[in-house]
C-alpha cells in the first residue's frame, strides 16, 4: 500500500546523500586524470539512453547533441568535481547493463531502478527516490495530503494512480475528511488539460513526469511535494567490485552537500527532498 504525508508540508530540501560501503577503507586515490578506476584517465564515461525526460534527453530532440537532462547534469558536475571530462554514450535501453559488463562505459546512468537482479551483476549507488506526484496549478492552496479533501483530481484510467488516489481516498476517509474526487482520462495530455482549464483542481503522475509537464503548461501547473512517500529508487550502476564505486559514493555525497545535486533537481522541475538519504 502506498503511504502518504499528513501533516506539514516536506520541505524540498536536499538529504544529504550518506555513508560508504561495508568496513572501513578509503577511497581509490585520484589524481589530475581522475579516480584509478576509471577505464580511460581523465575520462568518465557514461552510458544512457537519452529518452527519458527529465533524467536524459536530447534538446528538441537533437541526437546530434550531448543529452541533458538531471542524470546528465549529475554525471557531468561529478566529472568536474574530479578535474575529469564527461563522455556520454547513446545505448539501446535493453543494452544498457549489457555495455557495462562489456566495458564500454566507467557507469550506466540512466533512470535505472535500484533492483535486487541488477545488483547481482553490478555495483548500484541510489542517488534519486521516485514515485508518484500531485501537480497543481501554481497558486493552489493544496499542500498536503488534507488540503485534497473534496477536490477533484485528474488521473489516467485504467492505470497504477488510480489504485494509488482509491488509497488516498480510503485515508481520508479515515482521517473523517471528505473524500477526492476522481476523474480518469484515456490520455495523459487530457490530465494535464482537465487541470489548465479548471475541469480538476489537480492531477496525479510519475514525478520524473514533473519537468515536462510544467514545460508544456508554461510553468501554470507546479508539483506539489510530500504528498506521496517515493516507493522506487534510481541507481548509478558501476561494474561489480569496481573501486570506482566508492568514489561515486563519495563525489555524490559531496555534490549533495554543496546543494550542487539540489539545484540540478530544481533545474528539472525535480523534488530534491526525493535525493537519496544514503548511497548503500
Amino acid at each position: 500500500m502506498k503511504k502518504f504525508v499528513f501533516g506539514s508540508v516536506a520541505a524540498a530540501a536536499v538529504v544529504a546523500l550518506t555513508g560508504c560501503a561495508g568496513g572501513a577503507g578509503a577511497s581509490s586515490p585520484e589524481s589530475a586524470s581522475g579516480p584509478q578506476g576509471l577505464l580511460k584517465p581523465g575520462e568518465l564515461s557514461v552510458c544512457m539512453t537519452p529518452q527519458y525526460k527529465p533524467l536524459e534527453f536530447y534538446k528538441d530532440g537533437n541526437t546530434g547533441t550531448q543529452p541533458i537532462g538531471f542524470d546528465s547534469d549529475a554525471a557531468i558536475a561529478l566529472a568536474d568535481s574530479w578535474g575529469v571530462k564527461a563522455r556520454f554514450s547513446d545505448v539501446a535501453f535493453d543494452g544498457l547493463m549489457p555495455a557495462l559488463q562489456a566495458g564500454r562505459c566507467d557507469v550506466v546512468w540512466s533512470g535505472l531502478y535500484v533492483s535486487e537482479a541488477r545488483q547481482q551483476v553490478a555495483d548500484a549507488v541510489p542517488y534519486l527516490k521516485t514515485g508518484s506526484v500531485i501537480i497543481a496549478p501554481k497558486d493552489s492552496n493544496i499542500k498536503s495530503v488534507e488540503d485534497l479533501a473534496g477536490k477533484t483530481v485528474a488521473v489516467l484510467a485504467g492505470g497504477a494512480y488510480e489504485a494509488n488516489l482509491k488509497e488516498l481516498s480510503t485515508a481520508l476517509k479515515n482521517k473523517g475528511l471528505p473524500d477526492l474526487i476522481q476523474q480518469s482520462y484515456p490520455q495523459n495530455t487530457q490530465t494535464s488539460a482537465a487541470v489548465t482549464n479548471g475541469k480538476a483542481d489537480a492531477l496525479i503522475d510519475t514525478d520524473v513526469s514533473v519537468g515536462e509537464i510544467v514545460e508544456k503548461t508554461g510553468g501554470k501547473l507546479q508539483p506539489v511535494p510530500g504528498i506521496f512517500e517515493a516507493d522506487a529508487v534510481f541507481g548509478v550502476y558501476v561494474k561489480k567490485g569496481s573501486a570506482l564505486t566508492r568514489d561515486i559514493r563519495t563525489g555524490l555525497r559531496k555534490l549533495a552537500d554543496e546543494g550542487k545535486l539540489a539545484e540540478i533537481a530544481k533545474n528539472y522541475s525535480l523534488d530534491a527532498s526525493r535525493l537519496t538519504e544514503s548511497a548503500k
